[in-house]
């Protein structure tokens, strides 16, 4: 009678996507035969899955089949994501005539039974007035204030995790050298400041010094509205071959955090050549970089604000994509999500759909890399220890920021959210 040596399940990927389907490999610890039976073989073996609420379901093998180059493998797909801490038995009939009762081992596999709820289900914000009607910031006295808002960017580096004993000096330091003839806000200074210790710190350099296409710093970073497209948050236009980044004045009340991903996101345009992969390249790194924000400060999930709103409906379409691995954050369609944003009247299936449907008007044409995208690119590869590729490739990217993406980071999202499965 032979028992199991091992029991392997692993998610089926198809084309680079992956599917809510599993193969499990059984390995027996020994050579067998059949019994002659009418039973089909997949029919012999089941499955008990946990759940995530603490109780566990019966799952049946869709098919069975034995290995013609090893004797001791059989293979079994199911027709769903089967988690490690699964059960599977076989029926020792299988084995032995008139054979009773079972042999059964646990599952080993590369998915928990929280991370199938998340590659199977769209999740949902348990509080829906998060997409209600925006409102504007007052803008105060300290929005304007240089000290008040160097106090602001400590408070922040200081929440941040790690050692900030020299770090939050050094950050500091840049905030006191910005030049205001540049950036005149404290807050926009305190916001490209704060760029510093994340992924997005290439964005600095670019907007200060002449490192960057145009062979010149920013002639301007500034709230004002943004030419021709007043309705926009942030814009990037041209003054005598220099970049300017008019931020929409309706953002000055805004917290300062709210910002630093308008800045990561338009320092990556600087040629004339933006098309709508850029575009989505671009809301992809900034939502990333805001995802890390609300995990250390998750009260930023919960204003209602312009800027927030936007910011918090990406976030929540990026965390609902996902084509390579839909239990972490991604751009593309995940297999288990028909709409990313449910509860309102979005029909958008995909981060990358969202935010094409937002940038319509922007030409449906590839655009050569931005040196600060591929930068960013650089920093979460070697993160990550994947090969580095053209940020503008949407592939890559979803997969690139599925794997860059911090668990602890990813679950303190979710918690500040309040996201729960769709059911």
């Amino acid at each position: 009678m032979p028992g199991f040596a091992s029991v392997v399940a692993e998610r089926d990927v198809v084309g680079g996507k992956a599917q809510l389907t599993s193969t499990i490999r059984v390995m027996f610890d020994r050579n067998w035969q059949l019994v002659e039976d009418e039973l089909p073989f997949a029919s012999l073996f089941e499955l008990t899955v946990p759940e995530i609420d603490g109780t566990s379901k019966r799952v049946f093998i869709n098919t069975a089949t034995r290995s013609e180059s090893n004797s001791r493998l059989a293979t079994l797909t199911v027709k769903e994501l089967v988690p490690a801490g699964s059960t599977l038995t076989v029926e020792r009939k299988a084995f032995e005539r008139n054979g009773r009762g079972t042999i059964s081992a646990e599952v080993e596999g590369d998915l928990d039974a929280a991370l199938v709820v998340l590659a199977s289900h769209a999740m949902v914000v348990a509080n829906p007035a998060m997409f209600d009607k925006p409102t504007t910031p007052p803008v105060t006295a300290a929005d304007s204030d240089s000290a008040a808002q160097r106090e602001a960017l400590e408070e922040h580096l200081r929440k941040r995790p790690g050692d900030p004993s020299t770090f939050v000096d050094q950050v500091l330091a840049v905030y006191d050298a910005i030049p205001a003839e540049i950036v005149p806000s404290p807050k926009l200074r305190a916001a490209l400041a704060a760029l510093n210790g994340t992924f997005a710190e290439p964005a600095i350099s670019s907007l200060l010094t002449s490192e960057n296409c145009t062979g010149k710093p920013a002639a301007r970073v500034a709230f004002e509205p943004p030419p021709d497209f007043p309705d926009l948050l942030a814009r990037v236009t041209m003054e005598n071959g220099a970049r300017v980044i008019s931020v929409n004045p309706l953002a000055e009340g805004d917290r300062f955090e709210f910002l630093m991903p308008l800045l990561a996101h338009e320092a990556i345009h600087c040629d004339d050549k933006s098309g709508r992969v850029e575009e989505i390249a671009a809301a992809g790194f900034d939502t990333f970089l805001y995802l890390q924000l609300v995990a250390i400060e998750p009260e930023l999930a919960g204003a209602h604000t312009r800027v927030a709103r936007e910011l918090n409906i990406d976030a929540v379409g990026m965390i609902n994509s996902g084509q390579r691995y839909p239990e972490s954050v991604g751009i593309l369609p995940s297999a288990g999500v028909k709409a990313i944003l449910p509860l309102t009247n979005s029909a958008a299936g995909s981060f990358a759909e969202l935010v094409a449907n937002a940038y319509a008007s922007v030409p449906d044409t590839a655009s050569p890399p931005e040196q600060v995208g591929v930068d960013y690119t650089n920093i979460l590869a070697k993160a990550t220890g994947m090969d580095i590729d053209n940020p503008f490739n949407l592939v890559y990217l979803d997969e690139l920021l599925s794997r860059a993406m911090d668990p602890g980071v990813f679950a303190g999202a979710i918690s500040a959210f309040g996201l729960v499965p769709e059911r």
